[in-house]
């Protein structure tokens, strides 16, 4: 192959090679040659596009979440009932799509350049849960609490769910969502009065 036609690879094809590396053998353990290769580009090609592993890591890290940000940053703009419902079905949708991406997060959870992206991405993802809930209490829908609290409490269920689903295999994306909907909902005592 030669250098000028190894260099058209598309950049969904390189960083699809990389998600499939990254997944399957770890960040760590996954050279830039590998990549190229199953990207059907040469070594040198893939360096033109990225100087590092670190930016080709980061860079599609960017790619697999920005749709995910784009269809969540809305919602607290919609009616809170239904907007937190909505953020928790794609939030267990997007986990079961995005399986070897999570992967990927679980077994690298210790590298250092991924840290400000990962805190950055919840932090951005607690606060549209809070924004929900800001806008529930205000339209009298939620009882009044502690927004940030229960964000975080609901956030960390989320996360939970998508942990029981990806690693272990328990449950169902749909059922698990709507349970988790009308658990933060409705609670689980019955009315004492």
């Amino acid at each position: 192959m030669n250098h000028r036609s190894s260099n058209k690879a598309p950049k969904s094809t390189v960083l699809k090679a990389a998600l499939s590396m990254f997944s399957s053998k770890g960040y760590s353990e996954t050279k830039m040659a590998e990549i190229a290769r199953k990207a059907g580009i040469s070594v040198g090609a893939l360096y033109l596009r990225y100087k590092s592993k670190e930016e080709l890591c980061l860079e599609l890290i960017k790619d697999q979440t920005q749709d995910f940000s784009e269809r969540t940053k809305n919602l607290p703009q919609k009616n809170p009932l239904k907007a937190l419902q909505t953020y928790i079905e794609l939030n267990l949708d997007y986990a079961f799509q995005k399986r070897r991406l999570l992967s990927l997060f679980f077994r690298e959870h210790n590298l250092p350049f991924m840290h400000p992206l990962r805190k950055n991405f919840f932090r951005a993802q607690h606060e549209i849960i809070k924004k929900i809930l800001n806008e529930g209490i205000r339209s009298g829908i939620f009882i009044p609490l502690s927004s940030n609290d229960s964000a975080s409490m609901i956030f960390a269920s989320i996360r939970g769910a998508v942990l029981l689903k990806l690693v272990f295999k328990i449950g169902n994306t749909k059922t698990m969502s709507k349970s988790l909907f009308n658990l933060i909902i409705n609670g689980i005592g019955k009315d004492t009065k």
